[in-house]
């Protein structure tokens, strides 16, 4: 068998280091042969030089790319975006602006891009806050910047989160360290998942969505730059800090990413050689802690303010009756009056089983809700669950395999002057979801599940099979984060959510889409390393760059032994 190979990953971009070789001088004595300072110095500078401008080129060629393709992809022939399936209102209404359908129906059917003022609609509309605002703002500035129509115009929404996808997506693989077709690969790669019908139809809509897929993006890119030089890490903190912000406040389902992306930030932070607790408690961890506790310090405020607020106790007892009603009571048989019996409510209301909050025959609209409106609590279904754990597994299943579904398909994707039929979808890029669907219909956890466990097990072993190339650990973490955001995202709208699953699953599909992305790469990475030590093939880091090093040394050493026989200057 040929030597250990030391860099034995697919593709993997290895910077020649300046290594001192000791070799045996002709006099019997050991001397560590090397260049001269001032040379080694201006190589390894001009080398950092060239790397940075191959860095840069890099970049920007593939966020031009990235931006032009996304930007075909959403005009033409004509915008995209999702209708509005009644809580648009939500977030618009923060800025005080209603759709202008010019007399089309409002809700489901058709996409609208143009929002103008309107205080007596949005007096009545509830609202809470979510980080989707920030875009929403500057997608204001932006359509009066360009002159599109309206207030705020989604097109103009849709533009920038375009331009938010392809900083995401360069950063992302620029900072995995691989070879050039190794980074193309990976950016390709990420761009389909970024274009895909599942995700991009929401882009330009009026939901909160968009700020937690692009948020996860970022946190994504940003965890490969953890725990390297000063630069790196400043950048991927301010990366990740950025998604984190629009990940975890887009709206209350979200909060709970705040722990596996605030853990990620922290661990990965870590220096690569220290050992023990030192290493968390370097610049860079505390910087990373620091970026960590903002976001948990913003995370907990959001959770005092839905606490607090009475429309939010609102929409948590709509939530709660959806639940209630879609996932646990199903049937109008005993098992169902023993289960209201065991939430604490009346068993007479086994005749709203597969209703809704928004059902035309609800309980909402029973004489004893006002009695019973206390029960309707996230503490009640959480207790249920606990005391019924068949129920965890039934209403998890349920919930899977509408997340399997990706995307939706009863909102139209066209504005009315489009000219496509009432509630049409498109398809331009569907490589994602078209994959998906090549799978059982109704796998649900038993795909999520193992899925996410493999992840994992991959991320784990790339930390540490031996002889690993340095991108391996960064991906590893960007597998992990992304893995414990998507088992995060699956919880609150599995079970305490009830309907629109399959849209509210789209935070858990991306996350799961990336860490899957990564692992693939991981896997081919190590496969490649096994063969290379299986087959003998010399590494390159073990028999080329090493001897050819050696070679050089003993030269030098040959000329200064010549030149004291000379009696020359050493």
């Amino acid at each position: 068998m040929g030597p250990e190979p030391t860099d034995g990953n697919f593709g993997t971009h290895t910077d020649t280091a300046e290594v001192s070789v000791a070799l045996s001088a002709p006099g019997g004595a050991e001397q560590v042969a090397s260049g001269s300072a001032g040379g080694l110095s201006a190589r390894r500078a001009a080398r950092s030089a060239n790397r940075l401008v191959r860095s840069s080129g890099l970049w920007l060629s593939l966020f031009a790319v990235s931006l032009g393709l996304f930007i075909v992809r959403f005009l033409i022939p004509t915008p995209v975006g999702q209708a509005d399936n009644r809580d648009g209102p939500r977030v618009m209404c923060d800025l005080g602006v209603w759709a202008v359908t010019h007399g089309s129906p409002q809700w489901f059917r058709y996409a609208y891009f143009e929002f103008a003022p309107s205080v007596s609609r949005c007096a009545q509309a509830g609202r809470y806050p979510t980080s989707q605002l920030v875009p929403l703002e500057l997608a204001r500035i932006l359509t009066w910047a360009v002159g599109l129509p309206g207030t705020v115009n989604l097109i103009a929404l849709g533009l920038l989160t375009c331009v938010i996808a392809s900083f995401g997506i360069a950063s992302l693989a620029t900072g995995l360290r691989l070879r050039l077709w190794a980074q193309l690969a990976v950016a390709a790669a990420a761009w389909l998942i970024m274009a895909d019908a599942a995700f991009f139809d929401v882009y330009a809509s009026p939901f909160s969505e968009p700020a937690v897929l692009m948020g996860l993006l970022l946190v994504a890119a940003g965890v490969v730059y953890l725990g390297r030089g000063r630069r790196e890490t400043v950048f991927g903190l301010t990366l990740a800090g950025l998604g984190g912000f629009l990940a975890i406040l887009a709206k209350q389902q979200y909060l709970i990413l705040a722990v596996p992306i605030c853990l990620t930030l922290v661990l990965a932070s870590g220096g690569r050689n220290s050992g023990g607790l030192r290493q968390f408690w370097t610049a860079r961890t505390k910087a990373a802690i620091m970026v960590a506790v903002l976001l948990a310090t913003m995370t907990a405020a959001y959770a005092l303010w839905d606490r607090a607020s009475n429309y939010a106790t609102l929409l948590h007892r709509q939530q709660v009756v959806d639940v209630v009603f879609s996932e646990i009571v199903t049937t109008h048989d005993d098992q169902a009056r023993a289960d209201l019996r065991a939430l604490g409510l009346p068993p007479s209301w086994a005749k709203y089983a597969g209703t809704n909050s928004f059902s035309s025959v609800s309980v909402r609209h029973d004489p004893l809700y006002p009695r019973y409106e206390a029960k309707l609590s996230d503490g009640t279904i959480a207790h249920f669950l606990l005391t019924h754990p068949r129920s965890i597994v039934s209403i998890g299943q349920h919930a899977a395999i509408d997340a399997q579904k990706l995307r939706v398909t009863y909102l139209g994707d066209y504005a009315p002057s489009a000219g496509h039929r009432p509630g049409a979808t498109e398809s331009r890029v569907v490589v994602l979801t078209w994959l998906t669907h090549r799978l059982p219909k109704h796998l649900g956890l038993l795909w999520y599940v193992p899925l996410w466990t493999t992840m994992a097990l991959i991320a784990i072993a790339a930390l540490f099979v031996p002889h690993g190339g340095i991108w391996r650990r960064d991906g590893a973490v960007l597998v992990l984060c992304m893995t414990g955001c998507a088992i995060a995202a699956f919880i609150p709208v599995a079970y305490f959510a009830g309907i629109s699953t399959t849209r509210h699953m789209a935070g858990m599909n991306m996350a799961t889409s990336l860490a899957g992305l990564i692992s693939i790469a991981l896997v081919i990475s190590m496969m490649h390393q096994a063969l290379t030590r299986v087959l003998g093939v010399p590494a390159p880091g073990d028999s080329t760059r090493r001897p050819r090093i050696a070679r050089v040394a003993h030269a030098s050493l040959a000329r200064m032994s010549r030149r004291q026989r000379a009696g020359g200057v050493p």
